[in-house]
């Protein structure tokens, strides 16, 4: 079986779904009879260096850094399909890429896949002022994912928000994992951060890591620090990622006379060095409603640390209150600081790690033999129809 995961980005531009693909890439490679190959916009002056074949497609320059692929104006690409017969096409945005491959797939016969993973309308309104654009730029990804074969989603409240979108037809569900395992040399890990960061060994230490962006809502994080801080609570909070916001950001944490509890750590892309935060944090705060299943907490839970987040949003499905995590109300800093020092007081983030690890933990390759499962299905149905 030969596969081809498209994104209409790639690295040195990282988020959650350029990991996603890699790790599908990467785990599927290793089950026998396997392919699977990365179809992805060109960046400027960037080598590839992954475990699998990336064929970079022409591109242009689009908002926040992203190159946006132009694959139907790109002759390398026509050859490289030519020459490569692929048995699935699996799509991972509804931008460019998608377009072209879903009327790629139908004009030769090869099943598409469309997975949704990012709630784009919101993007849309934060990025374009005139609501007419905002609804032409939702018209046009419906257009590209109505065109795929078949469509899959990361969470139950994801596959909702597509069909409040409009999407109509049957929605699978295949949750995300991780690529990270917890180490041997944990306390060597911990160890480094307290140096790192001048903590004190028993001081406690919440984290948030990812693209910092206004509607992850980390300001929102910064008023459970403050209503922490002023309930006497002794902790840093370290903040792992860049982004357009990070100045805003670090603005409304001086506002909050916060600057001797918040650390900006800035992007962190080496693995080990991030699960040692990680290791060294004993709560991560997200208090994000975007993500429609964000990798976070699942990365957090494979190094035993529990997630508080927000009750009832798409990511918090796996999540089960006070067994593997906490979930508090949305916006009520308050709620989320009152369960906190709960947790602390009553000694339950032990038994929360714990539970964590056992229960949210999954790993990539884990996924990928669901995948595949999927995948085989579907062509399982294509021979059965001829």
């Amino acid at each position: 079986m030969r596969v081809l995961e498209v994104l209409d980005t790639y690295y040195p531009k990282f988020d959650g779904p350029a990991l996603v693909i890699t790790s599908y890439a990467k785990s599927l490679n290793k089950l026998e009879g396997t392919k699977a190959e990365v179809c992805v916009p060109r960046f400027p002056k960037y080598e590839d260096h992954q475990p699998f074949p990336v064929f970079r497609v022409k591109s242009q320059k689009g908002p926040e850094g992203y190159y946006y692929g132009l694959p139907s104006f790109d002759g390398k690409l026509k050859k490289f399909l030519k020459e490569n017969k692929f048995d699935l096409i699996h799509i991972h945005s509804p931008f460019t890429m998608c377009g072209y491959f879903t009327k790629y797939g139908k004009k030769h016969g090869i099943p598409t896949i469309y997975t949704f993973h990012t709630k784009f309308r919101d993007d849309f309104e934060r990025l374009l002022k005139l609501k007419l654009s905002q609804k032409i730029a939702l018209k046009y990804i419906m257009n590209n994912i109505n065109r795929a074969d078949y469509v899959l989603t990361v969470s139950d409240g994801a596959a909702d928000t597509l069909r409040e979108y409009g999407y109509k037809k049957e929605i699978k569900v295949l949750r995300n994992g991780t690529d990270l395992v917890c180490p041997t040399n944990e306390q060597e890990l911990k160890d480094k951060i307290t140096q790192q960061y001048g903590l004190k060994k028993d001081e406690k230490v919440f984290l948030s890591v990812g693209r910092i962006v206004e509607n992850k809502k980390l300001d929102f994080a910064l008023l459970v620090m403050k209503e922490l801080k002023t309930s006497g609570v002794k902790f840093k909070y370290l903040i792992v990622g860049a982004g357009p916001y990070e100045q805003q950001l670090k603005e409304k944490v001086s506002e909050l006379n916060l600057e001797d509890c918040v650390i900006f750590t800035g992007k962190i892309m080496d693995r080990e060095f991030l699960s040692a935060h990680y290791l060294r944090a004993d709560l991560f705060i997200f208090p994000s409603t975007f993500d429609t299943a964000s990798l976070a907490p699942i990365e957090a839970a494979a190094m035993k640390l529990p997630t508080i987040m927000t009750k009832g949003c798409s990511t918090a499905e796996i999540i089960t209150d006070g067994r593997n995590g906490i979930l508090a109300v949305e916006d009520d800093a308050k709620d989320w600081a009152n369960k906190i020092i709960s947790a602390i007081e009553n000694d339950e983030l032990k038994t929360l790690s714990e539970n964590a690890q056992k229960e949210v933990y999954k790993t990539w390759d884990q996924v990928a033999i669901e995948v595949k499962n999927y995948y085989d299905s579907i062509l399982k149905e294509k021979k059965a129809i001829k």
